[in-house]
C-alpha cells in the first residue's frame, strides 16, 4: 500500500461519530463525515439524525447541490417546483443550488447520508 493511500484514509466507527446538535434547527443532530476545511474533500458529506418533530426551516443552498440517502426513518421533503416528496429508507434526493427546500414530517426519526456538493465547509 502506498503511504499517499494510507495518508488519505478515513476511517470513522460508529463509536467514534461526534454527534453535534445542529445549530439552526431543533431536533436535528449531525455527525461529519468528511469536508473541504479538515480533509481537503471536494463535497461535504455527514450523516444527520431527524428526531421525530424535528423543525427544519425552508431555505436555500445558493452554493451547492443538497443530496440526501435515507438510511432509516420517515419523513416528507418539500422542493420548490416539484412540492412534496416522501421519504423512506433508500430514498434518494438531490435538491439543486438555489432551489428552496423543506424536509418537515418527521413521522419516524430519520438517518440520512447528506452531501453538499461542492464542499460547503
Amino acid at each position: 500500500m502506498s503511504t499517499e493511500a494510507v495518508q488519505a484514509a478515513k476511517i470513522i466507527q460508529p463509536n467514534d461519530r461526534k454527534w453535534i446538535p445542529h445549530a439552526r434547527f431543533a431536533g436535528v443532530k449531525r455527525a461529519d463525515l468528511l469536508n473541504r476545511k479538515d480533509d481537503g474533500f471536494g463535497v461535504t458529506m455527514a450523516l444527520d439524525y431527524w428526531s421525530v418533530g424535528a423543525e427544519l426551516d425552508r431555505h436555500t443552498h445558493a452554493d451547492c447541490d443538497d443530496i440526501f440517502y435515507i438510511i432509516s426513518g420517515t419523513a416528507k421533503i418539500w422542493i420548490e417546483g416539484i412540492g412534496d416528496v416522501p421519504l423512506v429508507p433508500g430514498s434518494f434526493v438531490k435538491v439543486p443550488r438555489g432551489a428552496s427546500h423543506q424536509p418537515h414530517s418527521v413521522e419516524e426519526d430519520v438517518v440520512v447520508h447528506h452531501c453538499w456538493y461542492p464542499a460547503n465547509v
